[in-house]
């Protein structure tokens, strides 16, 4: 697990520490907004906090999802810089929520940028993530698969 100190900029890119940013999310502290739970998620994952992936993934969505796949992939990447392209909704008083993001990261294949729409919704007065709409673009034969399994995209969905 990467660590950070407290009083170093948070990885989420919001300028603020991450004593005064993610770490009161990854504590406990429900996100107030959806973009803040996607920073946290990104911080998580720059963190390789898994079970906090796990905890803000919409429940239903739990039956799909890897942990040990999810571990594997944070393993294996350097995620280094996010960047928020575009929010709609997922203010107070709103129940739904979409964040539009760059994550960059660097692997055995060097620096790439994760593009993504995330959906978002609030229950009981917390956020989930729901799931992501990845742009059409198909991955090359030897780049991870699409479906987070961490298999080069041949060998698993390709």
């Amino acid at each position: 697990m990467n660590v950070i100190s407290p009083e170093s900029l948070c990885p989420c890119g919001s300028g603020h520490t991450y004593l005064h940013c993610c770490q009161s999310f990854h504590n406990g502290k429900a996100a107030s907004t959806a973009e803040q739970l996607m920073r946290s998620r990104f911080c998580a994952y720059y963190l390789k906090k898994v079970d906090y992936l796990l905890k803000t993934t919409w429940p239903r969505q739990h039956d799909g999802l890897d942990k040990a796949g999810i571990m594997k992939r944070a393993d294996s990447t350097e995620w280094t810089r996010l960047d928020v392209l575009r929010t709609e909704a997922g203010q107070a008083g709103d129940r739904k929520g979409i964040v539009e993001f760059k994550a960059w990261y660097r692997d055995g294949s060097g620096e790439s940028a994760h593009h993504e729409t995330s959906d978002f919704i609030l229950e009981n007065g917390q956020w989930y993530f729901i799931y992501p709409d990845i742009p059409a673009t198909m991955p090359g034969r030897n780049d991870p698969c699409l479906c987070g399994s961490g298999k080069k995209y041949k060998k698993c969905c390709g």
